[in-house]
């Protein structure tokens, strides 16, 4: 594909010299502004650095560093000896209410699946064991699968449930949402969750799954999902792909409370309440 001109780029638009922002900091934001408006759209190229460097009058260097800011912010992709690419907009994951993966990803206009990996039963781990409130050595089953949204790699998955109260789970089908087979066909609907939200670096077997390089950004999302009647049914640790999520977290001051969307002081003898993450 070729790229697009660098002329589209600079045209109505020129760099303020006179600016305290770097030239780098102009060129993202100017970038930036253009895939927002849908004018450089999904899998378009954007010019190679010295064509920007020199229609605009900068160093190679400074358009590098402009295009570096925009792979950093997931708005891009860059390969070597391909060129720069826009990017697929992130999936933007709502940590004030509980939804699994195939919510998220048909509320975003994807189409999502799920590949096994790997399933067993087994004694639980002590540290397992501690976050489902079992005896350590009590059976728990384990679902590793990935998952993906119209094709691409997204999360790769590792759940541990109680193989107690959901007898038979593993010859169900497992390749669509976790959560509604558990409403469905054990009545044990997760409520509310707890998540962890910890930065890591893929390891090669993350990397190999999720078509990213050794080293690159995830974040790790640990889970424990309970049942309304506060009962641990799901214990996760989901590693997502840093280029291709964001995590939004809505919280308010003490002593206000959500209207529909919109926020007003909280009624006299109220109970109050702290907004809390989950899933």
């Amino acid at each position: 594909m070729p790229a697009a001109p660098a002329s589209a780029i600079t045209a109505r638009w020129a760099l303020d010299r006179g600016s305290s922002v770097p030239a780098y900091a102009q060129l993202e934001r100017r970038l930036a502004g253009l895939i927002d408006a849908g004018e450089l759209a999904v899998g378009d190229r954007l010019p190679a650095e010295r064509d920007l460097a020199a229609a605009l009058g900068i160093s190679r260097m400074t358009a590098r560093a402009a295009l570096r800011g925009l792979a950093e912010r997931g708005l891009v992709e860059r390969g070597v000896g391909r060129g720069t690419f826009v990017a697929r907009p992130r999936v933007e994951h709502d940590l004030t209410a509980l939804a699994g993966f195939t919510e998220v990803a048909r509320r975003h206009g994807l189409a999502p699946q799920a590949r096994i990996r790997a399933t067993a039963e087994l004694p639980a781990p002590a540290w397992v064991a501690r976050e489902l409130a079992l005896e350590p050595g009590a059976a728990v089953w384990r679902i590793e699968r990935l998952r993906l949204a119209d094709g691409a790699p997204l999360v790769l998955e590792d759940s541990w449930l109680p193989a107690a109260p959901l007898a038979g789970l593993l010859e169900r089908d497992l390749r669509g949402s976790l959560y509604a087979l558990l409403a469905d066909h054990y009545a044990m609907a997760p409520a509310c969750a707890e998540e962890r939200l910890v930065p890591v670096l893929a390891e090669e077997h993350h990397a190999a799954a999720l078509r990213v390089e050794v080293g690159a950004p995830l974040m790790l999302v640990e889970r424990v999902a309970r049942t309304a009647a506060g009962t641990p049914v799901e214990f996760a640790r989901d590693h997502h792909r840093g280029d291709r999520a964001r995590f939004v977290v809505r919280v308010r001051s003490p002593g206000w409370e959500d209207r529909g969307g919109s926020y007003r002081p909280q009624a006299a003898g109220s109970p109050s309440s702290a907004a809390t993450g989950t899933t």
